[in-house]
Protein backbone atom coordinates (compact mmCIF):
# COMPACT_ATOMS: atom_id res chain seq x y z
CA UNK A 1 0.00 0.00 0.00
CA UNK A 2 2.86 2.78 0.65
CA UNK A 3 4.42 2.07 -2.52
CA UNK A 4 1.50 2.48 -4.57
CA UNK A 5 0.98 5.88 -2.67
CA UNK A 6 4.40 6.85 -2.88
CA UNK A 7 4.55 5.94 -6.44
CA UNK A 8 1.32 8.66 -7.02
CA UNK A 9 2.77 11.39 -4.64
CA UNK A 10 5.93 10.83 -6.60
CA UNK A 11 4.20 11.01 -10.33
CA UNK A 12 2.48 13.58 -9.42
CA UNK A 13 4.96 16.09 -7.12
CA UNK A 14 8.31 14.92 -9.12
CA UNK A 15 7.10 14.87 -12.63
CA UNK A 16 3.71 15.68 -13.39
CA UNK A 17 3.43 18.89 -10.94
CA UNK A 18 6.80 19.73 -10.86
CA UNK A 19 6.86 20.13 -7.13
CA UNK A 20 3.81 21.98 -6.76
CA UNK A 21 2.59 20.98 -3.57
CA UNK A 22 -1.05 22.25 -4.19
CA UNK A 23 -1.43 18.67 -5.92
CA UNK A 24 -0.47 16.62 -3.65
CA UNK A 25 -4.08 16.25 -1.68
CA UNK A 26 -4.99 14.65 -5.29
CA UNK A 27 -2.28 13.01 -5.11
CA UNK A 28 -2.89 11.23 -1.70
CA UNK A 29 -6.09 10.65 -3.07
CA UNK A 30 -5.52 8.80 -6.07
CA UNK A 31 -2.72 7.03 -4.51
CA UNK A 32 -5.41 5.54 -1.63
CA UNK A 33 -7.83 4.78 -4.35
CA UNK A 34 -5.13 2.87 -6.15
CA UNK A 35 -4.33 1.50 -3.20
CA UNK A 36 -7.76 -0.05 -2.51
CA UNK A 37 -7.82 -1.50 -6.11
CA UNK A 38 -5.07 -3.06 -5.24
CA UNK A 39 -6.60 -4.70 -1.79
CA UNK A 40 -9.53 -6.08 -3.77
CA UNK A 41 -7.59 -7.54 -6.42
CA UNK A 42 -4.92 -9.20 -4.00
CA UNK A 43 -7.85 -10.52 -2.20
CA UNK A 44 -9.44 -12.09 -5.67
CA UNK A 45 -6.12 -13.43 -6.32
CA UNK A 46 -4.99 -14.60 -3.49
CA UNK A 47 -1.86 -12.08 -3.38
CA UNK A 48 -2.27 -11.86 0.54
CA UNK A 49 -1.79 -15.70 1.17
CA UNK A 50 1.21 -17.31 2.47
CA UNK A 51 1.88 -19.07 -1.22
CA UNK A 52 1.86 -16.30 -2.62
CA UNK A 53 5.80 -15.82 -1.90
CA UNK A 54 6.44 -18.55 -4.28
CA UNK A 55 2.95 -18.11 -6.81
CA UNK A 56 0.99 -20.22 -5.52
CA UNK A 57 3.32 -23.42 -6.48
CA UNK A 58 5.06 -25.48 -4.06
CA UNK A 59 8.79 -24.86 -5.19
CA UNK A 60 10.51 -28.24 -3.83
CA UNK A 61 8.31 -29.93 -6.12
CA UNK A 62 11.10 -29.98 -8.60
CA UNK A 63 8.74 -28.75 -11.70
CA UNK A 64 10.51 -25.43 -11.18
CA UNK A 65 7.09 -23.54 -11.52
CA UNK A 66 7.33 -21.80 -8.13
CA UNK A 67 9.73 -19.12 -6.34
CA UNK A 68 10.24 -15.38 -7.51
CA UNK A 69 9.33 -15.58 -11.37
CA UNK A 70 5.86 -17.29 -10.28
CA UNK A 71 5.59 -14.86 -7.30
CA UNK A 72 6.46 -11.68 -9.66
CA UNK A 73 4.22 -13.08 -12.69
CA UNK A 74 1.43 -12.87 -9.67
CA UNK A 75 2.06 -9.67 -8.57
CA UNK A 76 1.97 -8.56 -12.61
CA UNK A 77 -1.71 -10.32 -12.62
CA UNK A 78 -2.95 -8.33 -9.75
CA UNK A 79 -1.58 -5.22 -10.84
CA UNK A 80 -3.02 -5.76 -13.85
CA UNK A 81 -6.77 -6.57 -12.00
CA UNK A 82 -5.71 -3.62 -9.96
CA UNK A 83 -5.74 -1.15 -12.95
CA UNK A 84 -8.89 -2.35 -14.93
CA UNK A 85 -10.38 -1.64 -11.23
CA UNK A 86 -9.47 2.04 -11.72
CA UNK A 87 -10.00 2.58 -14.98
CA UNK A 88 -13.65 1.06 -14.79
CA UNK A 89 -13.93 3.52 -11.83
CA UNK A 90 -12.66 6.69 -13.27
CA UNK A 91 -14.62 5.45 -16.23
CA UNK A 92 -17.95 5.05 -13.83
CA UNK A 93 -17.17 8.73 -12.60
CA UNK A 94 -16.93 10.11 -15.52
CA UNK A 95 -20.46 8.85 -16.84
CA UNK A 96 -22.27 9.78 -13.69
CA UNK A 97 -20.68 13.35 -13.58
CA UNK A 98 -21.19 13.76 -17.44
CA UNK A 99 -17.15 14.36 -18.26
CA UNK A 100 -14.35 13.12 -19.91
CA UNK A 101 -11.89 10.97 -18.29
CA UNK A 102 -8.75 12.01 -17.02
CA UNK A 103 -9.26 15.92 -16.30
CA UNK A 104 -10.23 15.70 -12.30
CA UNK A 105 -7.71 15.35 -10.04
CA UNK A 106 -5.74 12.37 -10.16
CA UNK A 107 -7.07 10.58 -13.03
CA UNK A 108 -4.48 12.66 -14.95
CA UNK A 109 -1.96 10.13 -13.22
CA UNK A 110 -2.93 6.93 -14.33
CA UNK A 111 -1.18 6.76 -17.27
CA UNK A 112 2.20 6.91 -15.70
CA UNK A 113 1.15 4.86 -12.51
CA UNK A 114 0.16 1.83 -14.85
CA UNK A 115 3.53 1.49 -16.70
CA UNK A 116 5.34 2.47 -13.40
CA UNK A 117 3.32 0.22 -11.44
CA UNK A 118 3.70 -2.69 -13.14
CA UNK A 119 7.03 -2.63 -13.53
CA UNK A 120 7.37 -1.52 -9.48
CA UNK A 121 5.10 -4.04 -8.21
CA UNK A 122 6.22 -7.15 -10.23
CA UNK A 123 9.80 -6.62 -9.46
CA UNK A 124 9.12 -5.39 -5.25
CA UNK A 125 7.59 -8.82 -5.29
CA UNK A 126 9.86 -11.00 -7.24
CA UNK A 127 12.92 -9.59 -4.73
CA UNK A 128 10.92 -10.42 -1.82
CA UNK A 129 10.16 -13.91 -2.66
CA UNK A 130 13.64 -14.38 -3.81
CA UNK A 131 14.91 -13.33 -0.81
CA UNK A 132 11.85 -14.97 2.23
CA UNK A 133 12.97 -17.51 4.14
CA UNK A 134 11.37 -21.01 3.35
CA UNK A 135 11.31 -23.68 5.60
Amino acid sequence: VFLLVNLSVSISFLVTHRMNVAYLPAALNEGTLLSICWIIAGLANGSFLYSAVDGHYDPYDGKNEGGPKAAGLLALSTFVSTCSLRIIMALGAAVMQHRMVGIVGGEELMPLEILFGLVLMSVWRFFHSANTLRM
